[in-house]
C-alpha cells in the first residue's frame, strides 16, 4: 500500500495564561506528509490520551516546569499508533507502538523528536499482540493508572482502616486511586461534580460514600461523615474544594498533592495553595509525580494489569471519535464532562 501524502493535524494557535482555554485556541488543518528520512518512522494514529497536565504546556510561560508547545508543530500527547513505514532501527511496518504521538491522522517522527518527549520516557514502546483495549494502555495501564498507583502505594501508603477523602474521584486518576486505596484496606470517600458521578463511585466502584463538591454545605457534609476529619486527603483538584477539605482535618492527618486542575487557568499558570489550614491544623503536605518512581513503572503496570484481569479494578472511560474531537475531549476534562479516563479513537476498527 502506498504511503499517504496528506494528513490532518491539530495545532495550538495561541497561549492562554490567566484565562480559560477554548476550542478557538486550536486549529485542525490538512498538510503534506514529508518523505521519510533516515532514523524516522511514519505513524498512523489509532488513539490519543488527553490529560490535565497538557494545560501547563499551553501557558506560554518559559519558566513552567514542562516545555511549552509551539505553534508550528502539532500538539502531542500519549497515544497508540501503527507503524506504516520505518527507517528507524527496531521498528517495522505493522508494529503497534505506545508513546508521545502527534495530534495527527498520520505523522512522521524522528529519533530525536521521540527522545525529546519526556512524557513518554523518550521512547516508542512496541505493544505485544493480541492487544488489550487501547483505552487501557492510555488509562489504567498508562500514565493515568501509574500516577494513581504511585500516589497511593508510594506517597499515601494507607494503613488499614484509615479514611481517605479523594477529590476528582470520578476522573481518570481518582477512580483508579480510590480503588487501589480500598484494596489496601482504606475507607474511601470520593468527591465528584454531580449526583450521577457520586452514584458511579458508590454503586460501581464500591466507595464507602461520595459527596458532590458543588454542594454549598460541603464542610458540614464532610463533618457529618467524618467528625474528626479524614486521615488522608488525596488532592487531584486544588482550589476552593481543597481548602474546604483541609479545614476539616486534624493532626496527624496528611495531604497528598497529585494535581491542581482547578487552578490551571489562573494567572501565572496557577498551582497556588493557601497553606493556612496546613499550618493551623498541623497537617503534613507531600507532593509527587510518577516520574519520581520511574524505575518501578514496569512493576506497577504488571500489578495494575493483574488487578484488571482478576476484576479487582474496574475501568471507567469516556470515548471520543475522530481527530477533530481531540480539543473538545481535552477541554471537557476541565468542564467536568468526563467520567474516568478520556480517550480519543481515530481508527474505527480499534477499541
Amino acid at each position: 500500500m502506498a504511503s499517504p501524502t496528506r494528513t490532518r493535524s491539530t495545532f495550538l494557535t495561541r497561549y492562554a495564561c490567566g484565562e480559560p482555554l477554548t476550542e478557538d485556541h486550536f486549529t485542525t488543518r490538512e498538510h503534506d506528509v514529508r518523505e521519510l528520512r533516515a532514523n524516522e518512522v511514519l505513524l498512523q494514529t489509532l488513539a490519543l490520551s488527553v490529560d490535565p497536565y497538557l494545560r501547563g504546556a499551553m501557558t506560554g510561560l518559559d519558566r513552567y516546569y514542562i516545555p511549552q508547545f509551539t505553534f508550528d508543530r502539532p500538539v502531542h500527547s500519549m497515544g497508540v499508533a501503527r507503524v506504516l513505514d520505518s527507517r528507524l532501527d527496531g521498528y517495522a511496518a505493522g508494529d503497534v507502538v505506545l508513546g508521545a504521538i502527534d495530534w495527527s491522522d498520520v505523522s512522521v517522527l524522528s529519533a530525536e523528536e521521540i527522545a525529546g518527549r519526556p512524557v513518554s520516557g523518550g521512547a516508542l514502546v512496541r505493544l505485544s499482540q493480541p492487544l488489550r483495549p487501547l483505552s487501557h494502555y492510555l488509562g489504567v495501564l498508562g500514565t493515568t493508572g501509574v500516577t494513581a498507583f504511585f500516589g497511593v502505594v508510594g506517597a499515601t501508603r494507607p494503613r488499614r482502616g484509615e479514611t481517605i477523602v479523594l477529590s476528582g474521584a470520578a476522573g481518570g486518576v481518582g477512580s483508579v486511586a480510590g480503588q487501589i486505596a480500598q484494596l489496601l484496606g482504606a475507607r474511601v470517600i470520593g468527591l465528584a461534580g454531580s449526583p450521577k458521578k457520586c452514584e458511579v463511585l458508590t454503586k460501581q466502584l464500591g466507595f464507602e460514600a461520595a459527596l458532590d463538591y458543588r454542594s454549598p454545605t460541603l464542610t458540614d457534609d464532610l463533618l457529618a461523615l467524618l467528625p474528626n476529619g479524614p486521615d488522608v486527603y488525596f488532592d487531584n483538584v486544588g482550589g476552593a474544594v481543597s481548602q474546604t477539605v483541609m479545614s476539616t482535618m486534624r493532626k496527624p492527618a496528611r495531604v497528598i498533592e497529585c494535581g491542581q486542575i482547578a487552578s490551571y487557568d489562573d494567572p501565572d499558570g496557577g498551582w497556588t495553595i493557601d497553606i493556612r489550614p496546613i499550618h493551623q491544623h498541623g497537617l503534613r503536605l507531600e507532593s509527587f509525580s510518577p516520574s519520581h518512581y520511574g524505575e518501578f513503572r514496569a512493576g506497577a503496570v504488571a500489578q495494575l494489569g493483574h488487578w484488571i484481569d482478576v476484576g479487582k479494578i474496574i475501568t471507567l472511560d469516556t470515548t471520543y471519535h475522530g481527530l477533530k474531537t481531540v480539543p473538545t475531549a481535552f477541554l471537557d476534562i476541565f468542564r467536568g464532562g468526563n467520567v474516568g479516563k478520556s480517550v480519543v479513537l481515530l481508527d474505527s476498527t480499534v477499541g
